[in-house]
């Protein structure tokens, strides 16, 4: 409002002024620094814009955003594709943004054997698993196993299907999280047809992709309700049942 604005621009001195018309933050002033930008004329108006900086410019112990994961995070992927390939998986974070993610799910329909499991940069789903893009990698390096130090992020390894095509998967990685810079939510997971070489194949497209082959199925990473169960309620014990009356209250 305008009563705000000029109580603003009380605090503002004239040097501070010189500073804060460079974009340069006022100096003196905790938590009240202002930047000032000129407004060009549109429809015959024309004026400065008072704006606050953002909050790193503040202490940010006592202005960064309230976190968002203060509890346990949970992500679902439905897989389907143009096959017969399907299943449901399910993310766990106990403790986000660090720690473990916990991946547990059911695969049916695929054929028996190993086939490449990998986290895809894009939940773009509208070209099928094509436009979900290459391996999720934001560190730009070869592609690798889960258990290598040097991988992409979204490098997850094989999954082993039996011989009635399904596969129970349980796993867990450090090396991606559902909030933060590495966050996977908004992602994909894709299944291919062929096993990953985890980036032991001799060529290019092995420190690429594993050589897996074709995409066979592939869902996006979406953040879950969480469903707290009620914490449990003390039941009512058993009260023991009366004594037997004495010889004389059976004689009253």
């Amino acid at each position: 409002s305008a009563t705000m604005l000029w109580s603003s621009l009380l605090l503002v001195s004239a040097a501070q002024a010189a500073h804060i018309l460079q974009g340069r933050p006022v100096q003196g002033l905790p938590h009240r620094a202002l930047y000032v930008r000129q407004i060009p004329e549109s429809f015959g108006y024309s004026g400065t814009l008072y704006q606050p900086p953002q909050y790193q410019y503040f202490d940010t112990q006592q202005f960064a955003p309230y976190p968002y994961a203060v509890q346990p995070l949970t992500a679902v992927v439905q897989l389907n594709g143009d096959s017969d390939v399907e299943g449901v998986l399910l993310m766990v974070q106990p403790h986000p943004p660090s720690g473990p993610v916990f991946v547990s799910g059911n695969i049916t329909g695929l054929t028996p054997g190993k086939h490449g499991f990998h986290i895809h940069t894009y939940g773009d789903l509208r070209d099928g698993c094509t436009s979900a893009g290459p391996h999720y990698n934001p560190y730009q390096t070869n592609h690798g196993g889960p258990v290598d130090p040097y991988r992409h992020v979204g490098d997850l390894g094989n999954i082993v299907a039996g011989e009635d095509g399904m596969v129970q998967v349980m796993l867990s990685d450090h090396a991606f999280s559902l909030t933060g810079p590495t966050s996977i939510v908004g992602r994909s997971i894709v299944i291919h047809e062929k096993e990953d070489d985890l980036g032991r194949g001799g060529d290019q497209e092995s420190l690429k992709s594993g050589n897996s082959g074709k995409r066979l199925a592939c869902g996006v990473i979406g953040l879950a309700e969480i469903s707290t169960p009620p914490p449990p309620q003390p039941q009512p014990q058993p009260q023991p049942p009366p004594p037997p009356p004495t010889a004389m209250e059976s004689e009253q």
